[in-house]
């Protein structure tokens, strides 16, 4: 709430209570005649200025507020113009006094007779909880309220003023429409308080607006009957403390209307865009007894009216009967209602309670499919362990074996990894066997530099990248002459070291994958023959030229 509506509020209230401390108390002697001359005129304008001002207030971006439902705007301008519409009856009666005048009727009752239905009307637009059976429930309470409380009043005041003789009809009929107005206006308080109970007005905004409302209809009210009564005794007496229910009444309508407005918004409603019309069913509260209770009253009303003799009782029980028959069929067709609904309520109840047993089953069986789906996720993580464990352990031809689940991405990825395992596994045993066959070939060369024949190791048969080395190097066709003769061997020992060599399976000559030589070179020197005279001319030069433990062209 902003600073200005709190001044606005507490200027209002001190108003208030000064008129309470002045009538009440007569300071000033004639001053507080006056005070309470026109005290009900100031506190009608008072009233209705808040409550137009407020209610058309334009409300600021920054601002939070409780945004207006239905035709919540339109009910306060009403009453807010019911309000303004006493004044006027107010002027001018205070008009007509001023000129020593006190007619009966005059222009003054058009604007309070305005008052009441405009007020009626706008309050009952005021919005109601979002179920239609109980809107119609709390409708029939409050005409159950409205047919006790002006049963009740026809006893004790408007039948009396409705046999009154001498007086003119319009004077008999609006001194029967007041005080039924006023049962009206207190009847719709009921009305919003047994309607203040639904969910609409857990709002702090609406339901401040609402018991000030109530209080300040309930001061009028007050006021108003108490005029009507001693006016009809000839016992009232102009500015005392009976006339400051009325301009009360309507400042605490006006500050109903403020609050109203600019209270800020709940925190449940700050992050909602539309409030919840939900009704929270409530039981066995005290509001929902009052129809009950004025219809007990009214009994006893009828029953005093039957049991007392006399003319006048006889002349308004018929009234008073009728009416009594009214609220008492309207209490029946409350119970009719109420009885439906519980019937109707037992079978949302059934029902409910089957989607309840449906939905458990749902659950049981998610339940048990989730169940499951742990079981197998567990089995499978379990097996994905042991195959990792496998493959840790060296068992690299281990794989997983799962066909389904959410692990099985897993286990294709882990397969995948195991054959990368077993693959590197291969590569690096092939490596360590083309490792050896170089070591040897590599002691074979040495040895051979030494003196010794040359014989290629059985290592390196199967290697394919030294069988292409061999190649390039001329080695594989010269294979069968490998050994080294020197001059003073004799012909005897070469032909027995050529003899006691280990036979070599003969290799066809293949296209030698070696960066050291291009492959059409290799095969240009592969292919080319060597003729016998040649052959032997080269190894006897050799033999010539090279000295011992030289290789030469071997």
């Amino acid at each position: 709430m902003n600073t200005q509506a709190r001044m606005v509020v507490r200027a209002v209230g001190w108003i208030g209570v000064c008129m309470i401390v002045i009538v009440v108390f007569h300071l000033g002697g004639s001053f507080a005649h006056v005070v309470g001359q026109f005290s009900p005129l100031t506190g009608a304008l008072i009233g209705s200025s808040m409550t137009l001002l407020s209610v058309l207030w334009p409300r600021g971006r920054q601002e939070s507020m409780e945004p207006w439902l239905g035709l919540e705007q339109l009910s306060w301008i009403l009453v807010g113009l019911g309000i303004m519409m006493w004044a006027m009856g107010e002027m001018c009666w205070r008009y007509f006094i001023a000129m020593g005048q006190s007619p009966f009727p005059s222009i003054a009752d058009l604007g309070y007779s305005l008052f009441p239905p405009l007020a009626f009307v706008g309050l009952l637009l005021l919005p109601s909880p979002d179920v239609r059976s109980r809107r119609l429930l709390l409708l029939l309470d409050s005409l159950i309220s409205m047919g006790s409380i002006f049963a009740i009043a026809w006893y004790l005041l408007l039948g009396s003023l409705a046999q009154a003789p001498g007086e003119a009809n319009l004077a008999k009929f609006l001194g029967i429409y007041y005080p039924t107005a006023d049962m009206a206006l207190l009847s719709c308080v009921v009305f919003l308080l047994l309607r203040g109970q639904g969910g609409v007005y857990k709002a702090q905004a609406r339901r401040v607006s609402l018991l000030l409302v109530g209080l300040g209809l309930c001061c009028f009210v007050f006021s108003d009957f108490v005029f009507n009564v001693q006016q009809n005794a000839g016992t009232y007496v102009e500015a005392t403390w009976i006339d400051l229910g009325w301009p009360l009444g309507l400042m605490l309508v006006g500050v109903a209307a403020c609050m109203r407005r600019f209270l800020p918004a709940s925190q449940e409603q700050k992050h909602e865009d539309k409030v919840s019309q939900q009704v929270t069913g409530v039981f066995m509260n005290p509001l929902s007894f009052v129809p009950y209770v004025l219809l007990s009253l009214l009994m006893l009303t009828l029953t005093v009216d039957v049991l007392l003799p006399g003319s006048e009782e006889a002349a308004i029980r018929p009234v008073l009967l009728f009416s009594t028959l009214g609220v008492v069929g309207l209490v029946v067709l409350r119970q009719v209602l109420t009885i439906h609904d519980n019937v109707v309520l037992s079978q949302a109840q059934a029902e409910a309670l089957e989607d309840l047993e449906l939905a458990n089953r749902r659950i049981e069986e998610q339940a048990r499919e989730i169940a499951e789906h742990y079981a197998e996720l567990e089995r499978g993580i379990a097996h994905l362990k042991d195959v990792q464990a496998s493959l840790a352990n060296g068992k690299l031809q281990t794989r997983a074996t799962l066909t389904s689940g959410v692990l099985l991405p897993l286990a294709g990825s882990l397969n995948i990894m195991a054959e990368r395992l077993a693959r590197l596994g291969e590569i690096n045993a092939y490596a360590k066997r083309l490792t050896r066959a170089l070591n040897d070939l590599c002691l074979a060369f040495e040895q051979a530099c030494n003196g010794a024949p040359l014989v290629i190791p059985e290592s390196c048969n199967d290697m394919v990248e030294i069988q292409h080395l061999l190649t390039a190097l001329r080695l594989k066709k010269r294979q069968p002459l490998h050994a080294t003769v020197f001059p003073s061997e004799s012909s005897a020992s070469v032909k027995q070291t050529i003899s006691s060599a280990p036979p070599t399976p003969p290799m066809t000559p293949r296209a030698p994958s070696s960066p050291l030589m291009p492959a059409a070179a290799v095969k240009a020197t592969t292919s080319r023959p060597f003729p016998a005279a040649e052959r032997r001319a080269t190894q006897a030069a050799s033999l010539r030229t090279d000295p011992p433990g030289d290789l030469g062209h071997a």
